[in-house]
This record gives C-alpha cells, structure tokens and sequence, in this order.
C-alpha cells in the first residue's frame, strides 16, 4: 500500500517523459505494430485514459502502477514456489526496492511496464513446469498459458524472446526431459500466432523495427566504445539499486556453495532467464551504445535468487540489507521529486537564451503544462488579430518534443503537429503525417522547441521549407521563481510545398 501511494504521488507531480508521451501518441491510433515496438502499451494506455477521453499524466501512467501490482503479486508467488512464503516476502521487498522495477516499468508507463506482468507470470509458469515434470504430473496446459504469456510479451517488448531463449539452453543443457515434452512445440506455435501481427506489419513495413534496433546495435563499423560500456554498467547498478545488484551478483557467484540442491533445476532455470539477456547487452555496450533499463527483466531473475541467498542469512542482517536498500530507494525518489518540481532555476550552465538549461535532463519532466498555457495564450492572440493566414500546424524535426507538443498543447489549441524531416528522427510521426491535414502552399505554421532541445541544424531544414521565418518569441518558463528554460516559438510564413 505505502508503495502504491508513492508512486501514484510521482505518477500525479511530474509531467510525462520523453518516451511516455510518445507512447501515448501511440494510442491514438491503435495498430498492430509501431515504429519502435510493438502495440501492449498503445492498448494499456487507451484503456487506462477511457479511450483517451481522461487527459491527465495519472491516467497514462496508471497502467503502469496497476502492472507494477500485479507483477509484486507474482514475484511473491514465484517466491513462494520456489521454497516458502518468506522467500516470497523477501523477493517482494527486493523487488520493490528496484528502481527499474517500481519506478522505471512500476510508475513510468514504458513498453516495459506490462511487460514486467507477462515476463513474471512466463517465469512463475517455467517454474511449475519444471516442478511438475519432476513429479511426473501432466504439464500440457501450463505450456499452453506459458505460450500465451510469453506471446504477449513479446506483444509488449520484443525482449521477451529471451524467454525461449532460456527454454531451449536449459532443454538443450540441463534438462533433455523439456525436448520430449509435446507441450513445449505446442506452446511455441501459440507464441508464433500471438506475435503474428507483429511479423506481418513488419514485413509490410520493409523490417523498419529490425531496421532501427538492429543500427541502435549493430557491431559492424563499430568500434570500441568505452563511454557506452561504462553507462550500460553504471546504468545496471543505479537502475537495479546497488544493494541488489551487487547481492544478486554475491549470489551467483556463491551458487557453487547453496545449500538449495533440491532447486538446482530451478535455479539453472532463472539463470538462463537472465544471463544470457544481461551478457548479450554487455557486450554490445563495448560496441553501441545501449540503455541499460533494457536488462531489468533479467535483473528480477536474479532477485528471486537473491531472496534464496538472504533465507541463509540471520534475520538481523536479512533486516540490514533490506532497509539499506529501501532507505537508498527512498532517498533517491524524494531527492528526485524535490530536484524537478522545485530545484530553483536549471542545472545547466548554458545561460544563452537560445540554449538554456540544455542538458538538464529534469527539464524533460517539467514546465510542459505552462508551455500549453504560453502557446494557448500566443496562438488565440493571433487567431483574435487575423492578420496573417490562420495557423492550423506545429512543424516538427524528431519525435522530441513533438509528443510533449501533441500531449500539452495541440489537445489544449487544437493545433496538430507535422513532422518534416528524416524517418528515423521522425520515428512513428512518419506515418501519423498520413492521417493529418497535409500542409498546402502558403500555409502558415509554428515552429515550437523548449531551448535546452534548440537544434540550429532542425531550425534551418524547416526554414528551408518556407518563404520566410520571423524571430522567435521567446517565453520563460519558471521554476521555484527562476528561469530553468524558455519555449521559442518561430512564425514561419508561406509553404513552398
């Protein structure tokens, strides 16, 4: 419950991110695919806003908390099966105390958000499988709801791959008995059909997903990248809590030594949920850059190792690293709350009015309500003078900010947005130009850009695209009393189509 209510304080404080507000623009139109993922989170966030009839940060991130609960519900059953009810309180306070778990997938509304249900319901039924083919029981219709649960995984994120992945190592290295198992090829032919719409909008698409994922790693032309690896590590320890991750380490360093051998199937079983997800990730890193909130699913694995690990322990040191870990967890949401909603001014030292606050990244989370506001006000000032062709159009070069820009001005003005530029800076507004009003000669438009997201190089392609561009109205926005940045909005005239 206390957990419940921290998260719906931050779901209600902050503005939506980047990557939130542009899954939301997901769900206004309903597909089977999109240009990044696939389609759960566009349903999830539907649902949750009343077919978007609620237009608040809550109602979008609410999807998010009610999969966060779930996913408590089903780490403390996994707990449970694994070997008693404290196993399962202790992964349910672990888990609790992961930031990428409770707060990066439990109160952010990402793909990863009710892709957290699905992976830990597909580890919760690997678990009874294997226990069950132990005991000689009959396992058929777990593999059938394990072929559901893993199919709409991958609905989610198309990380839950992995999820075969670890069935066929431990099939083809710790446990032969899974290859005979009929329900196993059953259970794959359900995935296969789950993710059908997938694979079919792709191959309609020309791979477009395969094509953006596979450049954001690819290793060809690549070479060592020691900034990207140093993030991915440093991301993993920060997202998954120091205190679990190097305790989920410990373990699996010291499995050699558990006195768990009756769990060894179901031990082998977890790591093959995890390592492999966690290893492919590191070793792109020396390569790409990668984002480290993309191993968390293998990280909750381990945390039900972590919860065999403190069995062990004496209940006062099982009490010392639990409340280390979820005083560090509080301590850093309460610092982050208070540094975006109230950190007076911006952390950024850039101070030039076209570039202000650039690189704070609380910036992303904050002033977007006053931005509709500011724009509102400018935009019924024009319409009221008439004196120029009225505006109908926010031109935009990337898929940030225009999805703040759709989320906290157009639903306020009624304005739309209309991206000109590359697809892959465009992203799924490639396709959403298709369903908009397209943009005529002579039409007039708004170019709009928070300053710490000021791109001369973007400024100058849209210029190109018309006949003429006034300077900028720029508008401070406040925090705690002093300027953290400024929205610029410039007027350009006449499209040359």
């Amino acid at each position: 419950m206390a957990m419940t209510i921290i998260k719906l304080v931050i779901a209600s404080t902050i503005a939506l991110g980047n990557d939130e507000v542009y899954y939301w623009t997901y769900a206004l139109n309903l597909e089977w695919n999109y240009f990044d993922h696939p389609p759960f989170v566009a349903w999830l966030i539907r649902t949750t806003t009343a077919n978007l009839y609620i237009h608040n940060e809550l109602a979008v991130r609410l999807g998010a908390i009610i999969s966060s609960t779930i996913g408590t519900i089903i780490v403390y059953k996994i707990g449970k099966l694994l070997l008693n009810a404290r196993v399962g309180w202790f992964a349910v306070l672990l888990y609790s105390s992961s930031f990428y778990c409770s707060i990066i997938a439990g109160t952010f509304i990402l793909p990863d958000s009710p892709q957290m249900v699905f992976w830990l319901w597909s580890i919760f039924l690997l678990l009874k499988i294997t226990k069950s083919i132990h005991l000689r029981l009959p396992t058929l219709s777990l593999w059938c709801w394990f072929g559901v649960a893993t199919g709409i995984c991958m609905m989610c994120k198309i990380h839950g791959i992995y999820l075969w992945v670890a069935v066929v190592l431990f099939a083809l290295f710790s446990n032969r008995k899974f290859m005979v198992q009929k329900g196993m090829y059953v259970s794959m032919l359900i995935s296969l059909i789950i993710v059908s719409p997938f694979i079919i909008w792709n191959i309609q698409h020309h791979f477009i997903t395969y094509t953006y994922h596979s450049n954001r790693v690819s290793l060809f032309h690549a070479g060592i990248n020691p900034l990207a690896f140093a993030r991915e590590i440093s991301g993993q320890i920060f997202y998954n809590n120091p205190i679990i991750f190097f305790l989920a380490w410990i373990t699996v360093f010291s499995l050699a030594k558990t006195k768990h051998h009756h769990l060894k199937s179901e031990i082998q079983l977890l790591l093959y949920c995890a390592l492999p997800l966690i290893a492919t990730l590191i070793i792109l890193s020396i390569f790409r850059d990668t984002l480290p909130h993309w191993s968390g699913p293998a990280y909750t694995c381990l945390i039900f190792l972590s919860a065999l690990k403190l069995e062990s322990f004496t209940l006062s040191k099982v009490k010392t690293i639990i409340s280390v870990s979820m005083l560090f967890f509080l301590f850093v949401v309460c610092t982050g709350l208070v540094a975006i909603n109230f950190y007076k001014g911006s952390f950024s030292p850039q101070k030039d009015p076209m570039h202000f606050g650039a690189s704070d990244p609380t910036l992303d989370l904050y002033g977007w309500k006053e931005t509709g506001r500011i724009i509102d006000s400018i935009y019924r000032l024009d319409k009221s003078s008439q004196r120029d062709k009225t505006v109908h159009t926010i031109v935009i070069t990337k898929w940030f900010p225009a999805a703040h820009l759709d989320f906290y001005v157009c639903a306020r003005t009624g304005l739309h947005t209309y991206g000109i530029g590359e697809i892959f800076d465009l992203h799924q507004y490639y396709w959403s130009n298709q369903t908009k009003q397209q943009l005529t000669a002579g039409d007039n438009v708004y170019y709009i850009i928070p300053s710490n997201l000021y791109d001369e190089n973007s400024l100058n392609l849209i210029k190109s695209q018309f006949k003429d561009c006034k300077p900028p109205i720029i508008t401070p926005i406040f925090r705690n009393g002093v300027i953290c940045k400024n929205i610029l909005l410039f007027k350009l005239n006449g499209y040359k189509e």
